[in-house]
């Protein structure tokens, strides 16, 4: 009988993962196929209107369209998704239903299409934690919601960025909650630092394996992306100063926050103004950057002035804080990772007009060390950039500068953005506003 028992609830749990996994993946499909399609008529609109009035007025238009769906459809599908994932896992009163995953799909779509600087992996996120928190419920009862909205979240961000061992690390690190940020940093400092000199004392072909990594920085762009000791001073340079100002951009977007919700301004009339601005602010950069399905890697590639990458940085940093602080319907991953890789953007024109030369990684592994010093996970920014990069190579650059920029964003700030939300959302819902 207990035989037949525990094959009963495998076959369950197949049948159950099964079902997340291919709604998961069908409703991130029609996300995709959304997008594109919203993304394709900003493009028709502004060869028809002049870009600077384009970009201004679909964000308008798009923000007006994303905060009618919410205040009227799902006042649950406003923000990235994670927040309110995490609140539900913790026993709260939070929807996780098809609806929610209906009007989080179509709102953070129209966001991401007309423009604002938010990502598809918090929607993804919520959605897929819907996905599966309704499929667990007909299929298996409520005995295993929390893990199959866990489940279900870190599915709809593997499918979402094509990156399944991401997924898994978002779902033990933030979902789950497996271990401390210290613990988990040790750890993969440990792993990695084995690793790094095990490379640089290896034999390769080409003489001792120490003189060919104290050989001059190569030239950037180059094929060849291995790390070298040479790399090693720009790379912790690059992480200390994303952890530095990871601290003061993530006061800024919680300062902002505090004063957005002062307003008091529904989801209807705020974002379009944030949609206005984030337009208005898109006009001033190049148009390599008018793409918001793209992180925009290979336009910040071709920068070749500190003052385009200033620039750059300045518009991308503002729009991701004023999205976030306005509870836009769109992730934060994705944006912090475009902010940190427009950083190095800046740190690699500089190295160059300086140095003539660059490492060729710093754009991969600045976007990892903005997002650990945000976020605080590890595991998640390292296995994220490394498998947007498709570059084993890049994995040491990455995680060498990702770890120092959490080690210094923890010594200036205990908790990450995530947490401080977090903590203030479970403070509104636990003591509402009267």
């Amino acid at each position: 009988m207990k035989r037949d028992a525990r094959l009963v609830l495998l076959l369950r749990l197949v049948l159950l993962l099964n079902v997340i996994g291919s709604t998961v993946a069908l409703g991130i499909w029609l996300y995709r196929q959304e997008t594109a399609s919203l993304i394709g008529l900003r493009q028709a609109l502004m060869s028809l209107v002049p870009r600077p009035l384009a970009l201004p007025l679909v964000g308008l238009l798009g923000g007006a369209v994303a905060g009618a769906l919410i205040h009227w459809g799902e006042p649950s599908a406003t923000g990235s998704g994670i927040v309110q994932v995490q609140l539900a896992m913790r026993g709260l009163p939070l929807p996780m239903t098809w609806r929610v995953a209906l009007v989080k799909l179509l709102a953070s779509g129209v966001a991401i299409g007309s423009g604002f600087p938010v990502g598809p992996e918090g929607p993804s996120i919520q959605i897929g934690a819907s996905i599966a928190g309704e499929s667990s419920r007909r299929l298996g009862g409520k005995r295993h919601q929390r893990l199959a909205l866990a489940i279900g979240s870190g599915a709809g961000l593997a499918a979402v960025f094509y990156a399944p061992l991401g997924g898994v690390a978002f779902i033990l690190e933030e979902m789950l909650g497996r271990g401390s940020i210290r613990v988990n940093a040790i750890a993969v400092a440990a792993t990695f630092i084995a690793t790094a000199w095990t490379r640089l004392l290896s034999h390769p072909d080409g003489g001792p394996p120490l003189l060919r990594n104290l050989l001059p920085i190569i030239d950037y762009p180059s094929r060849s992306t291995q790390l070298r000791m040479v790399d090693l001073p720009i790379l912790l340079l690059l992480g200390a100063l994303a952890g530095l100002l990871a601290v003061p951009y993530q006061r800024l977007i919680l300062g902002l926050r505090r004063r957005l919700a002062g307003w008091r301004w529904p989801a209807w009339r705020l974002l379009p103004l944030v949609g206005l601005l984030v337009g208005l602010g898109g006009a001033l950069l190049p148009t390599d950057f008018d793409d918001p399905s793209r992180l925009a890697f290979d336009a910040l590639e071709g920068l070749t002035s500190p003052g385009q990458a200033l620039q750059v940085l300045v518009v991308k940093g503002a729009g991701m804080a004023l999205a976030v602080a306005a509870d836009a319907p769109g992730g934060m991953l994705t944006p912090t990772l475009v902010v940190g890789a427009s950083l190095a953007s800046l740190v690699q024109t500089v190295v160059q007009a300086v140095l003539h030369q660059a490492p060729p990684s710093l754009l991969f592994a600045g976007a990892a060390a903005m997002l650990a010093a945000i976020t605080r996970l590890p595991l998640t920014a390292i296995l994220l950039s490394f498998e947007l990069s498709k570059n084993y190579d890049l994995l040491l650059p990455i995680g060498f500068c990702a770890l120092t920029a959490i080690a210094v964003a923890d010594q200036l700030a205990p908790s990450s953005l995530g947490e401080t939300m977090l903590e203030e959302a479970l403070g509104t819902t636990t003591h509402p506003h009267p």
